[in-house]
C-alpha cells in the first residue's frame, strides 16, 4: 500500500474556519491521544515508528519518500498491529533497528474520514503548542488516482501552497530543539 500525503503548518488565523469547513463536510472528529517512537533505519530514510493510539500499539514501516512537483509525499508504507503483550518487545525491536533516532511526539489528533482510504487529521503537537498541522492522506495501491483525490480534498478546503511543510513531525522537532522560537 502506498501512502500518498500532504502536510500543512496552519496560520493561528485560519484554523477555525478551516476546522468549520471540514466538520461541515465530513462531520465530527475521532479524537486520538498519540505517542511515537521513531526515527530512520538506513541513511536511505528507510523509517520505522512504534505508535501507541489510544489502547492501541502499531508497527510502522515506511520506505523512502519522493516528492512530486507539487509537494505531495509518497512512499510504501506497511503497518502491523502488535498485541499489548508484546508491547516491551516491539520497543525494542525498535530502538534496536533505528540507526538516526528522532525526538518522541507526543500529539492530539483530530480524524476526518474523508472518504474510504482517505483522511484528513489536524494534529496538535505537545512540543508546540501554539502550532497546528493538517495532513491530507491517501492509502492506495494506485498512485496517480491517490495524488488526483488528494488534490481535489485540497481543493475543497482551501489549503494554501505556503501554508504546505515538508518536514516529517521527527524534523520539525529536531528544529525546534536545534533552532528554538524566539
Amino acid at each position: 500500500m502506498f501512502e500518498i500525503e500532504k502536510k500543512y503548518n496552519i496560520p493561528q488565523e485560519a484554523i477555525p474556519r478551516l476546522r468549520e469547513a471540514i466538520e461541515a463536510r465530513y462531520g465530527a472528529p475521532r479524537s486520538l491521544q498519540e505517542e511515537d517512537l521513531h526515527g530512520y533505519t538506513s541513511p536511505t530514510k528507510n523509517y520505522l515508528r512504534l505508535r501507541r493510539s489510544g489502547s492501541e500499539l502499531k508497527l510502522i514501516a515506511k520506505g523512502p519518500s519522493t516528492v512530486t512537483f507539487d509537494g505531495i509525499k509518497q512512499r510504501l508504507e506497511v503497518e502491523i498491529p502488535i498485541a499489548q503483550a508484546f508491547a516491551s518487545h516491539a520497543r525494542q525491536l525498535v530502538e534496536l533497528l533505528i540507526v538516526e533516532p528522532l525526538p518522541g511526539l507526543r500529539r492530539e489528533r483530530l480524524v476526518w474520514q474523508a472518504q474510504s482510504d482517505a483522511e484528513i487529521v489536524m494534529d496538535f503537537l505537545e512540543a508546540l503548542p501554539d502550532s497546528v498541522f493538517v495532513e491530507v492522506e491517501v492509502l492506495s495501491t494506485d498512485q496517480e488516482t491517490a495524488r488526483e483525490q488528494l488534490r481535489e480534498l485540497e481543493r475543497q478546503l482551501g489549503l494554501h501552497p505556503e501554508w504546505q511543510e515538508l518536514r516529517n513531525y521527527g524534523q520539525i522537532l529536531q528544529d525546534c530543539i536545534l533552532f528554538p522560537p524566539a
